[in-house]
């Protein structure tokens, strides 16, 4: 849908010239409405991409080892 309309406010120029309110006109109202979407999924995608991929975070995931004292006890 979004792509949709997008071509459609590309091809014609009398639609996007279109006032909304005062001099702001369809097309800024579209261009703005873009650059927030795409700001925002942006953010979601680093957000939830850098939570998933922290050491520990992943299922399964191997935890460091203790420190070499630690270690060296258990091993006697």
């Amino acid at each position: 849908m979004p792509l949709g309309i997008g071509v459609v406010l590309s091809c014609s120029t009398a639609l996007t010239a279109v006032q909304v309110y005062g001099r702001l006109t369809l097309g800024v109202v579209w261009g703005v409405l873009q650059l927030v979407v795409f700001l925002g999924s942006v953010w979601w995608y680093e957000d939830r991409s850098t939570r998933l991929c922290e050491p520990g975070q992943l299922p399964g995931a191997v935890q460091p080892l203790s420190s070499g004292r630690e270690s060296r006890a258990a091993r006697r």
